[in-house]
């Protein structure tokens, strides 16, 4: 993919040329996706063994398609968004692929693939008040601070821009401190495209509390590979801009990124 930046460059195209191709999600359970742009490919919270069958574990671990990835993202260290031993055996099976993650899932990387490069591992640990801005892989990475529903690990949110649109991904959200949580961090005041936030936070009135965080599209996340349907139609209750997947592996091209 760095080739492909520097020979566009070479013939004038740049910029321009990347955010003309087309910007695809790929879900892969729970909370995990891949985030494709050409070549590049961002992995959020898709390296974990949560309903994941043996075929797609194996191709996890090694860094096959569509887990050829740049970058792997990490909101937080729960079984359900994180693994340690498939994020080791991947990042030594993907030797240019970089991580980024709180501390605790770091050092449980560390731990198990002691010869993967320092530099490839990347600590985020935002303020309150204030998100971390990491450069990595190219990308520039808001990453904001949300405390875990359970008072669990450390829980972060990323935002990042690919193809011309803008991500949020901010992992589990305790909704009782919802309201509180964005007006803290303000992220509810940043333009987003496409929020990837959990299914149950569309119930219960619970989105109403915050009309501020607002965006194009909306795929509901943190549901069962069975209860898909139901975290689409909760979703679909509040707004008519969400993007629904049927099954795991299942890819759609972001028609987002062909407006004007």
């Amino acid at each position: 993919m760095r080739f492909l930046v520097t020979l566009l460059c070479i013939l004038g195209l740049g910029v321009a040329a990347l955010a003309a191709e087309p910007v695809s999600l790929t879900f892969i359970a729970g909370s995990g996706y891949v985030v494709v742009q050409g070549d590049f490919k961002v992995a959020i919270d898709a390296l974990a063994l949560a309903e994941t069958p043996a075929a797609t574990h194996a191709l996890m671990t090694a860094a096959s398609s569509p887990f050829d990835v740049d970058l792997i993202l990490v909101t937080h260290s729960d079984h359900d968004h994180f693994d340690p031993a498939t994020v080791s055996r991947h990042m030594t099976a993907n030797p240019g692929a970089m991580f980024v993650a709180p501390v605790d899932a770091v050092r449980a990387v560390q731990a198990l693939a002691p010869t993967v490069a320092s530099e490839r591992l990347v600590v985020v640990h935002p303020s309150a008040e204030t998100p971390q801005i990491v450069e990595v892989a190219g990308l520039t990475i808001d990453v904001f601070s949300f405390p875990h529903p359970s008072g669990g690990p450390e829980n972060v949110g990323y935002r990042f821009r690919l193809g011309g649109l803008v991500f949020v991904h901010p992992g589990d959200l305790n909704l009782d401190t919802l309201a509180a949580d964005l007006a803290r961090t303000g992220i509810e005041q940043i333009p987003c495209d496409v929020l990837i936030v959990p299914y149950y936070s569309f119930g219960y009135g619970y989105w109403s509390r915050v009309p501020g965080w607002s965006a194009r599209l909306y795929v509901p996340t943190h549901a069962s590979l069975y209860d898909l349907r139901l975290a689409c139609t909760l979703a679909g209750s509040v707004t008519s801009n969400v993007l629904c997947f049927a099954s795991s592996l299942e890819t759609k091209v972001l028609e987002l990124a062909l407006q004007p």
